[in-house]
């Protein structure tokens, strides 16, 4: 790794005292950790004077002694890239390049595995490039990673910079430093969300899901907005930890029926997958199936969907006609039209896997002249063109106002449990 790391870049302004692998005193530390299996550490710092703009510095080296690297480069030309992680948590990327060589450091979280998947874990990389080329990565010991999420960022944005180093734009969400929530204010109407539920998102970033947890409720109970229902409600159902399902069904219920068009669906579609499964909630297909209609087939303005939603809810459909086989189902006008609907709704939210089943099962039924393919054909006027991707998002409106009308007179004729 020496040899790797050449052509050392002292920092400038810092006393001889400060030159360390972790951060100075006089920078704030973005990121800092011990590599695995070995006594060196890297560390991502922030250091501004009055002379001069603020600065990013990469510094690498033993835990004890002298860093054998330190680059620096001005915070609004750093290399920087941003990309969901696990849950609601964000990974960082900061580059730094150096003659032919670059170093790409990354923080953020993963998700568990076996046997908590729900957990979320710290995890630190370093790879090292020359000329595009990988020479070597390093992974973090996680216990030794200490971070500030969202720091580099909240440094971007207070001077001006938008963008990410690939052209993505840069989150405007707030970004709070949240403490125990006993000390916490009364939640207050912020724009279109709430102060709680903006600080739950905060600590959910930082890893922290128990306490984001406490302020999305403190949301939800706050009434002012649905957000902290529906996250504290994902959180109560999915998190082993923290799991509770009678809280989860009754946070995301009140989502479901909320007005929000960018969430309900989706919080519908959780209460409909509980209500098919029996787990969390009294197994009921007639009650699943009236919750994922609300996920899959929406009736506004604009209309969000679930894709998932109406994977599901074409399932419970099959369950809801109980005609035998499943394919003996499929090919029956009731089932095999409505189920073909649900999918076909699916796809016109670029869910592959959704688009791909109905194709399969639209080719299926011509090839065993299934009795619903006829009824699609005569009461669309074009059974293929229900799965054919759309030129806008206007048009893929237009499309789903078409899919839901279509469901709803099948509904009415054809009939549902």
């Amino acid at each position: 790794m020496k040899r790797l790391l050449h052509g050392l870049v002292l920092l400038c302004g810092l006393a001889a005292a400060d030159a360390v692998a972790g951060c100075a005193a006089a920078e704030e530390t973005v990121a800092t950790c011990r590599i695995e299996g070995q006594q060196k550490q890297v560390s991502i710092c922030l250091y501004e004077d009055e002379s001069g703009p603020m600065d990013v510095a990469y510094r690498y080296g033993p835990v004890q002694g002298k860093e054998e690297l330190v680059l620096r480069v001005p915070l609004m030309e750093l290399g920087y890239l941003t990309a969901s992680g696990a849950g609601v948590t964000v990974d960082e990327t900061a580059i730094f390049a150096s003659g032919d060589h670059s170093y790409r450091v990354t923080f953020g979280f993963r998700d568990g595995r076996k046997p908590d998947p729900s957990a979320l874990h710290k995890f630190g990389t370093v790879q090292v490039l020359r000329q595009g080329a990988t020479l070597a990565e390093l992974a973090c010991a996680p216990e030794t990673i200490v971070r500030t999420p969202d720091l580099l960022l909240e440094r971007m944005r207070e001077r001006g910079r938008t963008h990410a180093s690939d052209g993505t734009t840069l989150s405007n969400y707030d970004i709070d430093r949240p403490g125990p929530l006993s000390e916490a204010a009364p939640c207050a109407r912020k724009n279109d969300v709430d102060t709680c539920w903006s600080l739950g998102v905060s600590a959910a970033r930082a890893g922290d899901l128990a306490l984001a947890l406490g302020y999305y409720d403190k949301s939800c109970d706050a009434g002012f907005v649905t957000y902290g229902c529906y996250d504290g409600g994902k959180l109560y159902l999915h998190n082993r930890q923290l799991r509770d399902y009678a809280k989860a069904y009754e946070r995301l219920d009140r989502s479901c029926k909320g007005s929000d068009p960018g969430q309900a669906p989706y919080a519908c579609k959780y209460l409909g997958w509980m209500h098919q499964t029996g787990i969390g909630a009294k197994k009921d297909n007639a009650e699943a199936w009236r919750l994922l209609s609300a996920a899959c087939f929406v009736r506004a303005e604009e209309p969000l969907i679930d894709g998932e939603g109406c994977d599901l809810l074409a399932k419970t459909i099959l369950i809801g006609h109980p005609l035998g086989d499943a394919q003996a189902q499929r090919n029956s006008v009731g089932s095999g039209y409505l189920v073909y609907l649900a999918l076909a709704m699916g796809c016109t939210d670029a869910a592959d896997t959704v688009c791909a089943k109905a194709k399969a099962m639209l080719a299926e039924a011509k090839a065993a002249r299934a009795a619903w393919v006829a009824y699609c054909e005569e009461d669309s006027g074009d059974c293929a063109g229900m799965l054919q991707p759309q030129e806008n998002f206007s048009a893929t409106l237009s499309q789903r106002e078409r899919l839901f009308a279509h469901y709803q007179d099948a509904l009415k004729t054809l009939g549902a449990p």
